[in-house]
C-alpha cells in the first residue's frame, strides 16, 4: 500500500489487486494533481478508508474477498465518497446486487480511460466539496 502525504489536493483510493493496472490507475491520478493512496486487497482498502477519500476506484475481485464489502462499508458510515467500481464480472446477478449498494458509476473492463477521469472529476466539483463539508 502506498500512501501520499497530507495534502490539501483532493484523495483517490484506489482499490485493484493487478499490479500493473494498479500503477497505471496511480500514474494517471497522480498527474491530474490528486493525492493518491493505492490498496491491494480488502483489508488494506479498509484501513485506507479511514482518511476518507474523495474517490474511490474499486475493482470487485480482490484476493481476500468480494470488492462489495469496501462499498458496503462506504455507505453504511454514509462516507461522503464518490464509488466507482470496475470490474471483469459479467454475472448479471452480482453487478445487480453490486448496482444496489449504490456506487456512482460502475465500469466494466477494459475501461476507457476518459470515461474514469471524466467521472473522477465529478467527486473534485464544487458541489461535491461543499456536501463532503
Amino acid at each position: 500500500m502506498s500512501n501520499s502525504k497530507p495534502s490539501s489536493k483532493s484523495r483517490v483510493l484506489i482499490v485493484e489487486d493487478e499490479g500493473l493496472p494498479r500503477r497505471v490507475w496511480y500514474e494517471i491520478f497522480d498527474r491530474r494533481e490528486w493525492d493518491v493512496t493505492t490498496a491491494n486487497t480488502i483489508a488494506e482498502g479498509l484501513v485506507s478508508l479511514e482518511s476518507v477519500p474523495d474517490y474511490l476506484v474499486l475493482d470487485l475481485s480482490l484476493p481476500d474477498g468480494d470488492g462489495e464489502t469496501i462499498l458496503r462499508k462506504v455507505r453504511d458510515d454514509s462516507l461522503k465518497t464518490r464509488v466507482t467500481v470496475i470490474t471483469g464480472i459479467e454475472d448479471p446477478a452480482r453487478l445487480s446486487r453490486v448496482r444496489q449498494l449504490g456506487p456512482e458509476a460502475l465500469f466494466l473492463k477494459p475501461i476507457d480511460v476518459d470515461d474514469l477521469c471524466r467521472e473522477s472529476e465529478l467527486a473534485r466539483s464544487p458541489i461535491a466539496s461543499a456536501e463532503r463539508g
